[in-house]
Formats: structure tokens, sequence, C-alpha cells
């Protein structure tokens, strides 16, 4: 038995509203079709209440207020989600650019990571206020619809029409830690192919050259070694410890792969 709101015409200057329980179906047979419809149904807040094609196009039930972090996002929908279901679609303006693990929490309804469609993490640049989200829940995760970006991400210069390189060194890390720090932003540390091309072609564009060794992503014949660039010109090269220590630290800058 459902419980449906009915306003019936009594005449033609009153209307008067009631709460009807129908233990049938209802069945409008106006031969007008323009009066087998019922008006002024309220949004619907429970998972069993009727929506209206206005609502239904509005896409209000899929809309949702962002806070918390870039990497730690909190939705807030209306109404609010009770629990997660395989093809819930939520569309949102980030609060702040997000990239590398990110994970949403959606009315609290417990935290889950977010992935890019191929299951990768978030790349730098797909995730930016005053740009609409949209992720869809599936397998215990959510996956953003996103595409990647077309161009660079904010601070990384095109070496060519797949490659962008970082324009400036960062900080000071082992070699571990510095591919991490790249992979947390949906890059990674550049190859020396790239390395060696992107320094070439960027030449006179690019900051923090020249001044200090750089890790790339390779390892010498050397026992625990990895391989630093960089330091005089774009060909400069050595073996160093990749052992975690302070003094086995390089400078870090990262490539990232349309």
């Amino acid at each position: 038995m459902r419980s449906v709101a009915i306003t019936l015409l009594m005449s033609a200057s009153a209307l008067v509203s009631g709460q009807v329980q129908l233990d049938k179906p209802l069945v409008l047979v106006s031969p007008d079709s323009a009066q087998r419809g019922i008006e002024g149904l309220a949004p619907g807040t429970q998972n069993d209440a009727l929506v209206t094609l206005g609502d239904a196009r509005s896409g209000m039930y899929h809309w949702a207020q962002a806070g918390g972090t870039g990497t730690a996002i909190t939705l807030a929908a209306q109404p609010p989600v009770d629990g997660y279901a395989d093809g819930l679609v939520l569309r949102f303006l980030p609060s702040s650019a997000s990239y590398g693990p990110v994970s949403v929490n959606v009315d609290g309804a417990g935290t889950r990571r977010l992935y890019r469609t191929d299951g990768h993490l978030i790349t730098a640049g797909q995730m930016q206020p005053g740009t609409i989200a949209e992720i869809i829940y599936t397998d215990t995760a959510f996956y953003l619809r996103n595409r990647a970006p077309e161009g660079c991400p904010s601070g990384f210069l095109p070496a060519n029409e797949r490659l962008c390189f970082m324009r400036n060194d960062t900080i000071n890390l082992s070699i571990y830690n510095a591919a991490k720090w790249c992979s947390d932003r949906g890059a990674s540390l550049c190859t020396w192919d790239e390395y060696i091309h992107a320094c070439t072609v960027l030449d006179g564009q690019l900051e923090g050259m020249f001044d200090d060794w750089e890790w790339i992503d390779d390892t010498s014949d050397h026992t625990h070694t990895g391989v630093q660039v960089g330091r005089w010109q774009c060909r400069s090269e050595r073996s160093y410890g990749a052992v975690e220590n302070p003094n086995n630290y390089a400078r870090v800058r990262c490539c990232y792969r349309k």
C-alpha cells in the first residue's frame, strides 16, 4: 500500500489537498490527455519516491557539493546517499586540484578510492576547481569519467605531442621517494631518452637546470645504485647510491605522458 498526496478539484475556485492511501493501482482514464497527470510533486527524498521529468532533466539527484581536500574529497548530495551501489553517478565542482591517490566520501557512507577509468591514479590537471567532475561507482571504488587534460598540467612544458617535462626541479629525495613523489602527482621519473629529449628541445625554458644532480628512472650495473643526470649539461650522468640515506639524495623532476 502506498501513500499518495492528491489535490482534488472541488470547484472552479477551490482546491482541497489531502493524503490518500490506495490499495489498488491508480489508473488515469480521462479522455483528455492533459487531464491525465499528477501535479505538484515535491522532489523525491526516499528511495521509493516518485521523480518528476523536470527533476530528472535538471540532474539534481546526481549533483553534489564538494569539500575536503584534493586527496580526501567529501561530497554532500541532496537527497543524501544512504549507501554505495554499482552505477551510482555523481557530478561536482572540485574545491581544489586533485591528483595521485584520491579518496571520496559521500554523505559519510565511507571512504572509497577514486581512479581513472583505466584503473590508474588521477592525473595532474584532470580535476581542477571550476571544472565539473563526473564519477561513477562500481566494485568498491569510484572512477573518474573526465578525459585527461589536452595540454600539459600546470608546472609542465610540452616536449612533444606525448611528453610533458616539469619546468623546475623540486626537492631532494632518495630515488624511491622521488619515484613515489612523481607517482603521487600522476607523473613519473623521466627515462634517460625522455630527459635528453626534453632537456634539448626545451633549452632556455627550463628552470633549475645544471645546478644539481637529478634522478631519472634508471639503474646501473653497480650494486644498489641508481642514475643521476643533468649536473652540468643535458648529458651529465653518474651512478649513485640508491639505498635510503640522506647522503643518497638528488633533485626530483617528473615527466608526464599524455
